[in-house]
């Protein structure tokens, strides 16, 4: 299976488009405030054909490497305290935030009375996460993952829901639906190897992938965020893969990819900050703007995670484990190399 370092690389990849996605924003009126003709704003939309697609494929080749394999209740509490009590904590805080501060984008746009029923900004991506590693331990009890057949017949299950389902918004259920065939991708890589296919695999994914986006083009029909599509599944599908063939390895983006969680949680406060400090001063230049978006967004997510490591009860933030600090001059000593 691929490397540490090249899962972790690609988990800075995603980074990047996640934080540069926020930066530009997914529409005129928000972020940058581009026009939709705007070039950047144009990539934005292309880029959501790998953007979370990647990171939920990641999270299936995670999943994989520790499958489940004992209760699921104890299971499904460490997810619970992984990816839902920081979704509470930090994604009522956004909500928060944005309903007290001027200029943000959407300031105030939630009904309170069914935060996080509907999900608040990006952080649907953890309750429909969460949906996603529940099922696939209910799969994995009943044995339906086990094998090839079995698996890739629902896989086909899940590509047919990502393509033509219907889920309400509620719980994250729809982003659920759109991020599992990516999710089970992740998990089949990993159970299979998939990567350990032929050396021709590689240019007929990339040549899938140049036929999907002319086909796309063609049809003048530019992907957006949480849009399914049979053409758009086809190339994220293709794209995951081939990515995941061609094993990048980069030192400093595998780096960034291991803060990708508090990255996640954090950087549109950083992004709108940058951005809202640099337009005060009359800063306009595209350019410097996506550029201080960027780095504000990443520096600012990993100084906070850090910080919140090491405060009392800043890892309920996290949805990490307490660290286990020596109480006594014994186990210091002990602690002691």
């Amino acid at each position: 299976m691929s490397s540490g370092l090249s899962i972790n690389t690609l988990r800075g990849v995603a980074c990047l488009l996640l934080v540069g996605y926020h930066v530009i924003g997914d529409s005129s009126s928000s972020g940058l405030r581009l026009p939709d003709e705007h070039l950047a704003s144009q990539l934005n939309d292309w880029l959501a054909l790998v953007r979370m697609p990647l990171f939920s494929f990641l999270s299936g080749i995670v999943y994989a490497r520790r499958p489940l394999t004992g209760a699921i209740t104890p299971f499904a509490i460490g997810k619970t305290r992984r990816l839902l009590l920081p979704m509470l904590i930090v994604g009522t805080g956004f909500a928060l935030l944005q309903n007290l501060t001027d200029g943000t984008n959407n300031e105030g746009d939630y009904n309170w009375w069914l935060l996080h029923t509907v999900p608040v900004a990006h952080y649907w991506f953890l309750e429909a996460l969460f949906i996603l590693f529940i099922a696939t331990a209910v799969l994995e009890r009943l044995g339906w993952l086990s094998t090839p057949r079995s698996f890739w017949t629902i896989w086909l299950l899940a590509a047919a829901l990502h393509c033509w389902g219907r889920l309400p918004v509620y719980f994250g259920l729809n982003g659920a639906a759109y991020l599992a065939p990516f999710f089970l991708l992740g998990v089949a890589a990993q159970r299979f190897g998939l990567h350990l296919a032929g050396p021709r695999w590689t240019p007929a994914l990339l040549l899938s992938v140049i036929g999907g986006l002319i086909l796309l083009w063609a049809l003048i029909d530019a992907p957006t965020d949480n849009q399914p599509g049979l053409q758009r599944l086809v190339v994220s599908v293709c794209l995951c893969l081939l990515l995941l063939r061609l094993q990048p390895e980069s030192r400093w983006l595998a780096w960034v990819g291991t803060w990708s969680f508090g990255i996640y949680l954090f950087h549109p406060v950083f992004t709108a900050g940058a951005r809202m400090l640099l337009k005060s001063v009359q800063v306009q230049e595209v350019g410097v703007l996506l550029t201080a978006g960027l780095l504000a967004g990443l520096a600012g997510s990993i100084a906070l995670t850090a910080m919140l490591r090491r405060m009392p009860y800043g890892h309920w933030a996290l949805g990490e484990k307490p660290s286990r600090r020596p109480t006594t001059r014994t186990d210091a000593a002990a602690a002691a190399p």
